[in-house]
């Protein structure tokens, strides 16, 4: 039973620092050398008390990646795999909370970025960089049919003649 209250204070302790997946708490405690037995009481007691939450922390986390570090829809789905296995709700946290059209926002201030960055940017140059963050082909296609991305790929052709 001690071994139990260790295992519960060591997991409280480590959801309290910041949100933490069901996955996360699982791989703290298997590193601290507790039981599966005691892990898995220790998680339903998390998740009775609602430390553990792992749609509340895929809101959470889509919310902050869209805010610091944007990106494509792709990526996020890529990277949120790594702390939540479960696939079905990593699509239908990204369906709720990152519409297209947020996506695409994000695709064309990256695009603007890239363009008022670069001095020779041609669409090829610009397409791979979109879908290096993530955005899909529908994505990148919108983005690239936009009359003012087109207007600027145009000029920076003139510029530099190519």
């Amino acid at each position: 039973m001690e071994q139990l209250e260790q295992a519960k204070a060591a997991a409280l302790k480590f959801v309290a620092a910041r949100v933490r997946t069901r996955q996360e708490v699982v791989q703290q405690l298997h590193k601290k050398g507790y039981s599966q037995e005691i892990i898995t009481a220790v998680i339903a007691f998390l998740q009775e008390y609602q430390y553990l939450d792992d749609a509340a922390y895929c809101k959470a986390w889509i919310h902050d990646k869209m805010q610091f570090h944007p990106c494509g829809r792709q990526k996020m789905a890529f990277e949120l795999a790594k702390k939540v296995p479960d696939r079905q709700l990593i699509q239908q946290s990204l369906e709720q909370y990152f519409s297209r059209e947020e996506e695409l926002e994000l695709a064309l201030a990256a695009a603007y970025k890239k363009l008022n960055g670069s001095a020779a940017v041609r669409p090829e140059q610009l397409s791979r960089f979109l879908y290096s963050k993530g955005y899909d082909g529908v994505i990148i296609a919108r983005v690239l049919d936009r009359q003012e991305i087109i207007q600027q790929l145009d000029q920076k052709r003139k510029d530099n003649n190519f």
